[in-house]
């Protein structure tokens, strides 16, 4: 593959930068632009270098590691480069790497190399991203769980427990010279259906690692002029959204994004809910009707029991401006968003809804792509399980076996025909 250079800290002004470069090219490209370069290249042993501009001048001094294929990230040779944090220099560095050698790196290209390399897998790669992108620390921590393997162990055991399946049914189907084995279709349907009950278990549980690293959605709705914005505005102690008397005055969904006591909260203020002939407005109600349909949690400032398609603590009722009026109504926490009246308990209530969500004992899915492939491997199992409760056509369960085994090879290696034959084969006896 080609050698590739990229900058890997943010874009401006900081005290340290890191340029990288990996690649069969990546240690001389580095070597034509620094002054009094090593005479041999030592494995992972950073010194400090003057970088030199195509004039022969001076223009920063770096730290650079020089790395040696295959024990780096990508499986390859490398270099780091840690210059100061002037986007000029930056530049100037990526530029004379590619001048003597490398070209521009694309989006993940540092991570698909450690991945085609054997270096890491699917799984892994993906929780890179997730690490980087976690809004809160508990997220970050999960996501590395998996960039530990967490994730590639665990689905590995349950392919392992699907493969012992299809070898036993495979065994009684061409190698048994007797009859079917009198517990294999009970044996068969215990090992299937704790395999389905497992990655439910990790379907289900993928919401709460979804709230952790990308946040919650939460929804402040209801009537016009009930505070919304207001309440808005306190929660993030930021005055973001406008505030009026007028009626009608957000007409589009605002969000921005806060920490309540650890969870990453995407606040999304939206239109009042109310009949209007202006289109505009009416576009505005629609989108607060499907964000609120669609929300993690609703924080509804109106009376109790208005929200459509409400599901159980999905919805916290406030009673706002406690400080100007009453209600005999039974809200779930009164405040005055104005006076900041209750606040912190209504951060409290929103901490612990959310908390009931979030259960990360299990599988830690980090992407849609995952919760796809599971839900996948369920859909089969469940396909070969009910065979095997009805049926005795064994090749049609191994059949849907099998693509079970697919769904999950997406997430990590691939199974072969050699993983099912020593399956097999492992329960003969020595010298069998």
């Amino acid at each position: 593959m080609s050698t590739v250079v990229a900058c890997s800290t943010p874009f401006g002004f900081s005290g340290i930068a890191i340029v990288r470069l990996t690649g069969s090219k990546a240690h001389k490209s580095v070597v034509s632009f620094i002054k009094n370069p090593p005479k041999k290249i030592k494995h992972n042993s950073p010194s400090v270098f003057k970088l030199i501009d195509t004039d022969g001048k001076i223009y920063d001094e770096a730290v650079i590691n020089f790395m040696c294929a295959p024990k780096t990230y990508t499986g390859e040779d490398m270099v780091e480069i840690n210059l100061h944090g002037n986007p000029t220099i930056v530049q100037k560095t990526v530029e004379l790497a590619c001048l003597y050698g490398a070209s521009i790196a694309e989006g993940g290209d540092f991570t698909k190399r450690s991945f085609l390399s054997g270096k890491i897998d699917i799984s892994q790669a993906e929780s890179v991203a997730s690490l980087i992108n976690s809004k809160s620390l508990d997220g970050a921590k999960l996501s590395y769980k998996n960039l530990e393997g967490d994730l590639f162990k665990k689905v590995s055991r349950i392919k392992k427990d699907i493969v012992s399946v299809i070898g036993s049914i495979e065994f009684n189907l061409d190698i048994s010279e007797e009859n079917l084995q009198p517990t294999l279709f009970s044996d068969s349907i215990k090992s299937v259906g704790g395999c389905i009950d497992t990655l439910n278990s990790a379907v289900k549980n993928a919401k709460s690692v979804d709230i952790l690293t990308s946040g919650a959605r939460v929804v402040i709705g209801g009537p016009v002029n009930a505070g919304k914005s207001t309440l808005f505005n306190t929660l993030l102690e930021k005055e973001k959204a406008i505030v009026s008397h007028i009626k009608g005055t957000t007409r589009d969904v605002i969000e921005n994004t806060l920490n309540i006591d650890g969870i990453p909260v995407v606040l999304m203020d939206t239109a009042g809910l109310r009949k209007t002939k202006n289109i505009i407005e009416k576009i505005g109600v629609s989108k607060s009707k499907n964000e609120i349909n669609d929300a993690d949690l609703v924080l509804f400032l109106g009376e109790p029991g208005s929200v459509e398609k409400e599901k159980s603590g999905r919805v916290i009722y406030i009673f706002n401006k406690n400080d100007i009026k009453t209600s005999d109504k039974k809200y779930d926490v009164s405040i005055s968003a104005l006076k900041k009246n209750n606040i912190k308990l209504l951060k409290k209530l929103i901490s612990e809804r959310l908390s009931t969500n979030i259960n990360t004992s299990n599988f830690i899915i980090t992407s849609q792509r995952q919760l796809l492939c599971f839900k996948s491997a369920v859909t089969h199992l469940l396909k070969a399980k009910k065979i095997l409760k009805t049926s005795s056509d064994l090749e049609l369960a191994v059949e849907d076996l099998n693509a079970s085994l697919s769904s999950l090879d997406l997430i990590t290696e691939k199974t072969t025909r050699d993983d099912i034959l020593n399956t097999v084969f492992s329960s003969f006896c020595v010298g069998k």
